[in-house]
């Protein structure tokens, strides 16, 4: 796990943004370090070198606070990171080739957020009102995604389970590449070993959803 960058002091902000922005950032330090169980106001506002009133003031507590974390950038992918500059040509691929993109580029997003990762290992263990918190945004950024979906797949597909496996499956990889170089035999530090991962989505992709 990170080790906690702590400041020594509080150290008084008046600026409102920048304190807000200061507390939403420790945080997500904090969460990533020591998971849910133990994360508390005084070690937030510790990490963050603010009074821990601060945290009541303008979060009216922990929970919020959190939730504030999960809504920025460096914790989840927004879906403009996941659609790219290509959005166009994305409305217009049948559904096996939008999902298999879709969680490609989520698989790479999760894997360049080193501290998302530390986060989500800590969830595997639990369940409470700070991490449903943070599933809410990312079904929200899977919904902003598959909007864009032009051709709905058959009825015969159910496309909730489909994407609660496939999501589940990634969170799985990139969480053990953090301390397995290898699993099952494939390499989950190489870029070669992603590429097979990348491989084997389109082709279970194509084989629910393809024509044929």
């Amino acid at each position: 796990m990170a080790k906690l960058r702590v400041l020594p002091k509080v150290v008084p902000i008046r600026n409102k943004e920048q304190t807000k922005a200061r507390l939403i950032e420790a945080v997500g330090r904090v969460m990533a370090d020591v998971g849910f169980q133990r994360l508390g106001v005084n070690l937030v506002a510790r990490e963050a070198g603010v009074d821990k009133k601060l945290i009541y003031r303008y979060f009216n507590g922990l929970p919020k606070l959190v939730a504030a974390f999960g809504q920025t950038i460096d914790f989840w992918p927004d879906a403009a990171e996941l659609l790219g500059s290509d959005a166009e040509t994305i409305r217009h691929m049948p559904p096996d080739k939008l999902l298999a993109l879709f969680f490609k580029r989520y698989l790479r997003a999760i894997l360049n957020r080193p501290m998302t990762l530390e986060i989500l290992a800590w969830e595997a263990l639990e369940r409470n009102e700070l991490t449903i918190g943070l599933e809410e945004v990312r079904v929200r950024t899977a919904l902003e995604f598959f909007e864009l979906m032009e051709t709905d797949p058959t009825d015969e597909v159910d496309l909730t389970a489909l994407v609660l496996i496939m999501a589940g499956a990634m969170n799985f990889l990139a969480v053990r590449s953090r301390i397995h170089k290898t699993l099952g035999g494939v390499d989950l530090q190489s870029k070669e070993g992603w590429q097979r991962i990348d491989r084997t989505v389109e082709q279970l992709m194509s084989g629910v959803l393809g024509d044929g």
